[in-house]
C-alpha cells in the first residue's frame, strides 16, 4: 500500500496492518512518537486528507470531537489505508533550533586528520624505473606514507587517465586516489545521536565550512520515548535490537542522501564521520546490546571511544571512511556530555564551573579545587513536555515564554499564532511566574481562587485558577471558543517539581563531593536546546539551577553538536575529548546515601 506524507512530499510503502507511525519510520517523515505506540501521550497527531477516516482509533481519548471531525487521527494507533495522503503539522521543531545552535567557539583553530593533496606524479622511464609509489613520496617529501590496498588497486587505471591526481591522507596513510583536481571535495559528518532528535552535518575538511545539516525525530523514538523504554523493546525480542540499530543508520544514511542531491557533494568524498550520543545512544548505534544499562550496576559494554570503517556498519561513505564514536564517560554520561566538555574550558579544574545538560536523563558535570566529577539524574520527561497535560515539544504552537503582571499574561508562541500547547522553556517561566506572584506556594501547591484572594492577589490573576477534575488548574491563554485554552495543571506543577529536585539534588551532591559552593561557581554553562531558550531568572526561582548572577550563566547551544564537529575538524580537540572523558570521576546517585535527603530537600521551591 502507498502512502503519502505532506507537506514533505515523502512516499512510502506500508503494509496491511501497520499504522501511520510504522510507515512514517520507513519513508523518513518525522512523527513524534513518545509513548511507543501506547496512544497515551497524544503527540503523535496527524490530519489524514484521503484515505480510511472512518475508522479512529483512540484508546485514551487524546482527540477531541471537533479534531475527529477535522480528520486528526494519532499515528501510532491509526492503520494505514492505500493510496492515504497525511499531513504532518509543518512546524518549527527541536530539531530545527538545535541546527541552528551550531556555532563553532571563537578562537577555533582547524586541523583535520583527513588532507586532500593535488599533485603530478612523474612517468616511469628506462633510466628511472621506481614504482609510483616511491614516486609519489618523493614528490610529497613523506617517507612515511603507506597505501591502502585498494589505492594500490585502483591507481593503475587512475594514473593511466591522468598524471595529476589527488590524493585523500589521513596519519600518513593514502585512502583515496583520483584524477584531477579535488582537493576542495574533503567532506566529513558529525551525527549528534539524541533519544529525541538527531542532528546531521556535513562539513567541508578544507575550509571548515558547514555545507548543509538534517535534522528531525530519532526514529527510534517509536518503539520507545526514552532510553529505558528502547532497551526494553531491545530486551523483547532478538531481532529488536537490529530493528534500532538499523532505525539511525538509515536516517543517517538518508540525510546523507539529501546532501548529495542538495549540495552536490558525491559520498565518495565522505572521508570521516563522528558520532556522538548518550551510552544507550552509542551501544544501538553499534548494534551493542544495552541491557546492562537498565538494571544495577549500570554497567556498559564500552566507554572508551570506537573507531570502525563506515562499510562495516553500511553508511554512505568512501569505502575507506572512518566512523569514530566517542568515549562516554559513564553508564548513563555519554559522549555527548564529551562533546560538550572540550567546547568550553571545563577542564580547567581550578575554578568552579556547573556543566549541565538537562533533558530526560539529566546530566552533570562539575570541576573545581583540582576535582572533576560527574553524575547523571533521572529528571524525568517534564521538561520536554511529555508528563505535562498540554506539555509538548519545542514546535509551532508551543508556549514558549511567560511574563505574568498584576494586569495580565503576556504570552510568546513559536511560530506565532494561536498557542496550542506549552513547551519546556514555558513550563519553566510560567511556573517561575506563577511562585513570583505566590499563585503556587514554596510547597508547590497551586492555590485557589479564594485564597490568592485573601493573600491579596490581584483579582485578574486569581481569576485564572479554576477547578478541574483532578484539581486546581492556571490557565495561560483563554481560546476563543473555551475548547482549547492552554492551562498549568496541579499535577503538572508536581512533575516539574520531580524533575527539578532530580537535577538541584545532582548538583547539591557534586559540590559537596567536590567542596564547593555556590559563592565558588564561576561559570554556569547549560548545554543543548532546552538551555538556549529558558530564562535564567525563572530557571533560579524553581530552583533547577544554584542561586548565581546571571551573568556568569552561559547558554551552549547545541554544545554535543559542536563538539562532534569540532573532533571532526581538529585532531586535538579529538584527543582533547579522550582525555576529558578519562580525566572525569563519576559519582553513582543510587549508591549515595544521602541523595534521598538532598532529593527531598530539593523538592521545595
Amino acid at each position: 500500500m502507498k502512502i503519502t506524507f505532506l507537506p514533505q512530499a515523502l512516499t512510502g510503502e506500508a503494509e496491511e496492518g501497520e499504522t501511520i507511525l510504522q510507515a512514517a519510520i520507513k519513508a523518513g517523515a518525522s512523527i513524534d512518537g513518545n509513548c511507543a505506540g501506547m496512544g497515551t501521550c497524544g503527540k503523535c497527531k496527524v490530519k489524514v486528507l484521503s484515505g480510511n477516516k472512518e475508522v479512529c482509533r483512540d484508546p485514551h481519548r487524546k482527540l477531541s470531537e471537533q479534531e475527529i471531525e477535522q480528520g486528526v487521527r494519532l499515528a501510532c494507533c491509526q492503520p494505514v489505508s492505500d493510496g492515504m495522503v497525511v499531513e504532518i503539522p509543518d512546524s518549527e521543531t527541536t530539531a530545527a533550533r538545535k541546527k541552528r545552535l551550531i556555532c563553532l567557539p571563537e578562537g577555533f583553530v582547524r586541523n583535520a586528520a583527513v588532507k586532500k593533496i593535488f599533485l603530478s606524479v612523474p612517468k616511469a622511464s628506462l633510466l628511472d624505473q621506481r614504482s609510483d609509489e616511491v614516486r609519489i613520496r618523493e614528490v610529497l617529501d613523506k617517507e612515511e606514507l603507506t597505501f591502502s590496498g585498494s589505492v594500490l588497486r585502483h591507481m593503475p587505471k587512475v594514473l593511466k587517465e591522468s598524471r595529476d591526481v589527488t590524493l585523500t591522507i589521513r596519519n600518513n596513510r593514502v585512502l583515496y586516489i583520483e584524477a584531477g583536481d579535488k582537493a576542495k571535495e574533503n567532506y566529513g559528518v558529525a551525527v549528534d545521536i539524541g533519544t529525541t532528535t538527531v542532528v546531521v552535518l556535513l562539513w567541508n575538511l578544507e575550509t571548515g565550512e558547514l555545507v548543509q545539516a538534517e535534522s528531525g525525530t530519532n526514529p527510534q523514538g517509536a518503539y520507545g520515548a526514552d532510553v529505558i523504554s528502547r532497551i526494553t523493546y531491545a530486551m523483547e525480542q532478538v531481532e529488536n535490537l537490529e530493528t534500532l540499530h538499523q532505525a539511525i543508520l538509515q536516517y543517517i544514511n538518508k540525510a546523507v542522501e539529501k546532501f548529495q542531491k542538495e549540495a552536490e557533494i558525491d559520498p565518495e568524498h565522505i572521508y570521516q564521520y563522528v558520532v556522538v550520543g548518550n551510552t544507550t545512544m552509542s551501544h544501538l548505534f553499534l548494534g551493542v546490546d544495552p541491557s546492562q544499562l537498565a538494571a544495577s550496576p549500570f554497567a556498559p559494554v564500552f566507554t572508551g571511544s570506537v573507531q570502525i570503517k563506515a562499510e562495516e556498519l553500511g553508511l554512505k561513505a568512501n569505502k575507506n571512511a572512518v566512523v569514530y564514536l566517542a568515549a562516554n564517560i559513564a553508564g548513563h554520561v555519554g559522549s555527548d556530555i564529551t562533546a560538550g566538555i572540550i567546547t568550553t574550558d571545563l577542564m580547567d579544574c581550578n575554578k568552579g564551573h556547573l556543566f549541565i545538560d538537562i533533558g530526560t536523563n539529566g546530566e552533570i558535570v562539575l570541576t573545581g579545587k583540582g576535582r572533576a566529577v560527574a553524575c547523571s539524574t533521572a529528571a524525568g520527561p517534564a521538561f520536554e513536555g511529555s508528563s505535562v497535560k498540554q506539555g509538548m515539544r519545542a514546535a509551532g504552537g508551543a508556549i514558549e515564554r511567560v511574563e505574568l503582571s498584576e494586569e495580565e499574561v503576556q504570552i510568546a508562541v513559536i511560530g506565532g499564532g494561536k498557542p496550542i500547547g506549552i513547551c519546556g522553556s514555558g513550563i519553566i517561566d510560567a511556573l517561575g511566574e506563577m511562585l513570583r506572584f505566590g499563585i503556587v506556594d514554596k510547597s508547590g501547591r497551586l492555590l485557589s481562587g479564594e485564597k490568592l484572594a485573601k493573600k491579596g492577589v490581584c483579582e485578574k490573576l486569581a481569576e485564572r485558577v479554576r477547578p478541574s477534575e483532578k484539581g486546581s488548574e492556571f490557565v495561560l491563554y483563554f481560546s476563543p471558543d473555551g475548547k482549547s485554552d492552554v492551562v498549568l495543571s496541579q499535577k503538572d506543577v508536581r512533575e516539574v517539581q520531580l524533575a527539578k529536585a532530580a537535577i538541584s539534588a545532582g548538583i547539591s551532591i557534586l559540590m559537596k563531593e567536590a567542596g564547593i559552593s555556590a559563592d565558588d561557581l564561576e561559570r554556569i554553562s547549560i548545554a543543548g536546546a532546552f538551555g538556549s531558550y529558558i530564562r535564567n531568572t525563572s530557571a533560579i526561582h524553581v530552583g533547577l539551577l544554584p542561586p548565581i548572577e546571571e551573568d556568569k550563566i552561559v547558554s551552549l547551544g547545541n554544545s554535543a553538536g559542536i563538539g562532534a564537529s569540532m573532533m571532526l575538524l581538529s585532531a586535538a580537540c579529538l584527543a582533547a575529548s579522550e582525555r576529558a572523558a578519562g580525566n572525569i570521576e563519576h559519582i553513582e546517585l543510587a549508591a549515595r546515601e544521602d541523595f534521598q535527603e538532598e532529593y527531598m530537600a530539593a523538592m521545595m521551591f
